[in-house]
């Protein structure tokens, strides 16, 4: 039998003591946005849900010792409630996007930060190979994304795995200082060495990156593990190390450069970037196996 906290009085339902009953009746069950505002009209949080009527009832009948913390000072702070029907559950998705990119309201956490999001570029010349990360596309060279949460990660690990495949490193003494740092250098260049001024191998190892990048292939990541040092004189670290980048590296491929491809050619968007604001509005209406409402 679960156990549950007893209360000598009822909890307070801020809500409904506001609002009333029939201002909750009145909630049609149906697609849509809608918008807790507080003091002087301040936008608190927006949501969406498949069910407007259902959503809001669960904030009117919210208890505090079943919600979580944050929606309880939410509710506890909403002065103005209102919503707005939309003609589906991903028109309603789309709508939310919008609105979040215009209020950022406090409470939200997902799309609310206009340059949250991250753009790889890489430039080949003569022996090197530079990678650069930054909210904006660069100027020089080829740029790929937007990309969500985890690309600061996986350009570290990029970075590392395309320096390891090189330079043969068999102690982590052996990286330059900034490729073992928690957060990786914004931009870096790795030397590609060899007799001919145009080096045939910098121009495969440029085909192969831009592939992963784009999304249209993940031969690179099986050219890297191959690259990288082995044997018994490869300390357990070092080995660990290299694994764990490779699958930080995957999983990028998989969850955000071959998303990104999946999403441009479905729009029709040729080359290699989506804008931020359309990759948002993209994944609110693509949304796959989630739920109908935004918590």
């Amino acid at each position: 039998m679960s156990e549950q906290q007893l209360h000598l009085f009822e909890p307070a339902r801020p809500l409904l003591e506001r609002f009333g009953a029939a201002f909750f009746k009145a909630v049609p069950p149906r697609p849509g946005v809608y918008i807790m505002s507080g003091e002087a009209e301040r936008v608190l949080y927006i949501g969406q849900s498949g069910n407007l009527r259902q959503r809001l009832g669960s904030y009117k009948n919210a208890r505090p010792d079943r919600a979580p913390r944050k929606v309880i000072r939410l509710i506890h702070s909403v002065r103005s409630l209102v919503w707005e029907e939309c003609e589906s559950i991903a028109a309603a998705r789309l709508k939310e996007a919008q609105l979040l990119r215009v209020h950022r309201p406090r409470f939200n956490v997902q799309n609310t930060y206009p340059r949250a999001y991250r753009f790889i570029s890489v430039t080949a010349a003569a022996e090197e190979l530079a990678l650069s990360l930054a909210t904006e596309p660069r100027a020089e060279g080829k740029s790929f994304g937007a990309f969500k949460a985890g690309s600061t990660g996986a350009f570290g690990a990029l970075l590392r795995l395309l320096w390891a495949a090189v330079h043969q490193p068999h102690e982590p003494y052996d990286f330059p200082s900034p490729l073992l740092q928690s957060r990786p250098p914004r931009d870096f260049t790795v030397r590609v060495p060899s007799p001919c001024s145009r080096n045939p191998a910098l121009t495969g190892l440029m085909a192969s990156l831009e592939a992963l990048l784009g999304g249209e292939s993940a031969e690179l990541i099986s050219l890297l593990a191959e690259a990288m040092p082995s044997g018994p004189d490869v300390p357990l670290f070092q080995r660990n190390l290299f694994a764990a980048d490779l699958e930080t590296l995957a999983g990028f491929y998989e969850f955000s450069a071959k998303r990104n491809r999946e999403l441009r050619h479905r729009h029709g968007i040729r080359g290699t970037i989506i804008p931020q604001e359309t990759l948002d509005d993209f994944l609110a209406v693509n949304l796959r196996g989630a739920s109908a409402d935004s918590e």
